[in-house]
């Protein structure tokens, strides 16, 4: 059943392998919102450049990456209908200044638009984390799949922790993807009023 949610911008920010992809089709599935996955944005880059999931990226790739998701936001702002509800998935650490510019973005949509933020974060406790991030279907989407690289990542990074009055954080350790997507509409629930 379709419970359609009116201009709400839903950010769900987790490391890879949290399973942010997943949770967003679900949530995708149940509001009639647009997913905008990472991905989605990542991957004609990523396989200009050969990306296999293991190898390490070029550091030159990223500043394209921010140019691409700056016209999606434009596109967004312009031209989408203003009913329109938007989820994007997004890695954002931290510890990186550039992350915080980039969550400071996804606001500044919202505001232009006029719309309700969510964001979310998503925790995985790192075994857990390090099960689903080898899976062969992440593969497949360009999705990185080392474990050694996970434990590296969460042993000097934390998710990013933004300021924002709708902020939320889940623990999907033992949640299913619909498990954490009704999770994620009661919280946006509890925020707009609506039952």
């Amino acid at each position: 059943m379709v419970q359609a949610i009116d201009n709400t911008i839903i950010v769900l920010i987790g490391f890879a392998g949290t399973g942010k992809y997943t949770i967003g089709r679900e949530l995708a599935g149940r509001t009639g919102a647009k997913l905008i996955d990472n991905h989605l944005i990542n991957n004609s880059l990523f396989t200009a450049v050969n990306a296999d999931g293991v190898t390490p990226l070029p550091d030159e790739i990223w500043p394209k990456i921010t140019r691409i998701r700056q016209i999606v936001y434009e596109t967004i702002r312009e031209l989408s209908p203003r009913e329109l509800s938007f989820i994007f998935t997004v890695q954002l650490i931290e510890e990186d200044p550039t992350d915080h510019a980039a969550f400071a973005n996804m606001v500044e949509l919202a505001e232009a638009r006029g719309s309700l933020l969510v964001p979310i974060r998503l925790l995985c406790e790192i075994e857990e984390l390090c099960r689903r991030v080898v899976s062969p279907s992440r593969a497949a989407m360009l999705k990185q799949i080392s474990a050694d690289s996970t434990r590296k990542t969460l042993a000097a990074k934390t998710v990013l922790h933004p300021v924002h009055p709708n902020l939320r954080t889940i623990d999907v350790t033992q949640s299913s993807a619909i498990e954490s997507a009704m999770t994620i509409l009661e919280s946006v629930r509890s925020i707009t009023g609506y039952q």
